[in-house]
């Protein structure tokens, strides 16, 4: 809901309503405070000064009657109402209020204005309509308020932190997943000088023992970047552009690159990026370098995605090759991998594996023995084949 209708539905109230509320808006103002004070723990320790409560009562004074002054009157936007409340998200986080109590605080006030609101009314002896009219009012002014009070609350906080926190919080904000606002996420970028892209690719580094610290000044100062967890990451626009750092990464540092996703996504990006590490830390993933980029990787990605489903696919689809020994073991599988891949005769996969046809032919009957009909069903074929690819990429002792 835009400010503008909201406005348009004020301006159908009919005046004398906001005459006779006018006189009581200092009155309103009071009791709108005493009501957030009852009602919200952390309001009622900030209001037991005086002084802030004094400063409470001015300004939730000054929002009712910029509210009531759009009664009746057409075309009165009064798009400094919302800064009011910007200000009022700002002063809020300064006094160490949570954002939900300050987005709270709202509705009780707005609760105990529509109560006065009503009252005039009945005295007014308006319709029913009208009263639900300005009820409708409230609603809108709270959706719209409640985003000016978090905007100016989140660009407190933002303000209120060192550029490498905020780089951190908006890091850790866009990986979390859920639980954050597009609020939020603005403010954070605004203070960090960051333009949010149509599309991010989460990079993660990992330091060996001994590796010496991450050096300042490799990546653009403009990026969300956690460099002191314990899963010290980036997000960056470009990859090829903003991480020509890289290449200067010191020794004992390695550096993943994940997919690029849309911002929403980041934290899909940033876990396929945990985890292609760890595989290549496990050494299931190689690369040359100091960076490993997971788009050269999908495949294997997407085979190793789930250990203990893959551990269930092998462990029944392989079992025939179980009984045997380690080295027949080695010679079968790969010819057996080679067979489901290609479908080919003997002499070609005799020449793809650098052995005699003969030899691949006593090896094809073996495997007949062992798999009998499985090897003609092509689903067989398809689990055998991610079996075995599965296999080679991880180390005999896994």
């Amino acid at each position: 809901m835009s400010w503008q209708p909201v406005g348009s539905l004020w301006a159908r109230l009919p005046r004398e309503l906001g005459d006779a509320v006018r006189p009581r808006i200092p009155a309103i103002a009071g009791q709108c405070v005493d009501a957030v004070a009852a009602e919200i723990g952390e309001c009622a320790e900030v209001f037991s000064d005086s002084d802030a409560r004094a400063a409470a009562v001015e300004l939730t004074r000054r929002g009712i009657e910029r509210a009531i002054d759009r009664v009746g009157v057409p075309e009165l936007l009064q798009n400094d109402l919302l800064a009011d409340f910007r200000d009022q998200g700002r002063l809020a986080f300064r006094q160490g209020l949570s954002r939900e109590a300050a987005q709270a605080a709202f509705r009780v006030s707005s609760r105990v204005l529509w109560r006065s609101i009503v009252t005039a009314g009945r005295r007014l002896r308006l319709s029913g309509d009208v009263l639900y009219g300005a009820a409708e009012c409230l609603f809108g002014d709270v959706v719209e308020v409640t985003m000016a009070l978090t905007e100016g609350y989140n660009a407190a906080q933002a303000e209120a932190t060192g550029p490498a926190e905020q780089r951190a919080r908006l890091f850790r904000l866009l990986t979390g997943g859920a639980g954050y606002t597009q609020a939020d996420v603005g403010a954070l970028a605004v203070a960090i000088g960051w333009r949010i892209p149509a599309r991010i690719t989460a990079v993660v580094f990992t330091a060996a023992p001994g590796a010496p610290a991450f050096p300042s000044g490799l990546l653009p100062s403009a990026v969300p970047a956690d460099l002191v967890s314990d899963a010290p990451g980036a997000l960056v626009a470009c990859p090829e552009a903003d991480l020509g750092g890289l290449r200067e990464l010191p020794s004992g540092w390695s550096a993943t690159v994940g997919v690029p996703v849309p911002v929403a996504q980041a934290g899909e990006s940033f876990r396929i990026a945990r985890r292609a590490s760890e595989l290549a830390q496990r050494g299931m993933i190689t690369t040359v370098g100091p960076v490993l980029w997971c788009e050269e990787h999908i495949t294997t990605l997407l085979l190793l995605a789930d250990e203990f489903l893959l551990d269930r696919l092998a462990g029944e689809t392989l079992e025939p090759l179980s009984g045997l020994a380690p080295r027949q073991h080695h010679e079968l599988a790969a010819t057996l991998l080679t067979q489901v891949q290609t479908r080919g005769s003997a002499p070609e996969i005799a020449r793809q594996l650098a052995v005699h046809p003969q030899t691949v032919r006593a090896r094809l009957r073996r495997l007949t023995e062992l798999f009998g009909e499985r090897l003609d069903d092509p689903d067989q074929r398809l689990r055998i084949e991610l079996a075995l690819r599965a296999e080679r990429l991880r180390p005999a002792d896994v």
